[in-house]
């Protein structure tokens, strides 16, 4: 190993599979350590602070805090780590966001093997990496639209409504009242402009602040 120290990385998915079979490549090869795993962004966060990583690979449809709205937290850090997303999704607009929400990388799952250490090497110089079946162009495309600014509670708030939740049950998910439920609920839909919770789910989805396992149809 010529005395050099392992490039420290945690790992973020919610499926077990796909961590154990990361943590497998990483550590077979020798120069990386996984100092630490996560099912969603919200265990993420406090695992960052305590373990200060190299770098993070991190999928994007994870609950409770999806992949996007982590990379943005993690991006405000003082000295943010390489961040690497792993997702099945090449819908071209995700891959747009997560970029332009912090991300240096994007591979997708069906390449992990073959170019998951090329991207770790390419982020860790500075440099951005995607998977080779991704359009080039993509990086020098902007989102299409500005982001909206959600506070912790209410992205929390917004990740149980669209996940079919009610006001009751989220309520006691997250040990507050119903009247508050609904009041982050409120606030929610003022701040995207729309006027039901079916249309806040719709643009929700459209925009990427939920990200379900079965994407389905938005209309245009």
């Amino acid at each position: 190993m010529s005395g050099k120290s392992l490039q420290r990385v945690i790992l973020a998915d919610d499926h077990n599979v796909v961590r154990r079979g990361l943590a497998a490549l990483l550590t077979m090869d020798g120069r990386f350590t996984v100092v630490a795993e996560a099912s969603n962004g919200e265990e993420l966060l406090p695992l960052v602070e305590q373990y200060q990583p190299d770098a993070i690979i991190l999928d994007l449809a994870m609950p409770r805090l999806n992949g996007l709205e982590t990379l943005r937290r993690l991006k405000r850090l003082e000295n943010p780590p390489a961040l690497i997303v792993l997702s099945m999704y090449d819908d071209e607009e995700l891959v747009v966001q997560a970029l332009s929400n912090g991300a240096n990388g994007y591979i997708l799952k069906d390449s992990m093997e073959t170019e998951l250490f090329e991207a770790l090497q390419r982020v860790q110089q500075g440099e951005c990496y995607l998977s080779e079946t991704l359009e080039k162009s993509i990086l020098e495309r902007a989102p299409a639209e500005p982001a909206i600014d959600l506070t912790t509670r209410e992205y929390e708030v917004l990740q149980l409504i669209g996940a079919g939740y009610t006001a009751v049950e989220i309520a006691d998910r997250m040990c507050i009242s119903p009247h508050t439920a609904n009041r982050h609920r409120a606030n929610i839909m003022q701040k995207m402009g729309v006027h039901n919770q079916v249309e806040l789910v719709r643009l929700a989805i459209k925009r990427n602040l939920i990200i379900l396992g079965n994407r389905p149809p938005i209309d245009q």
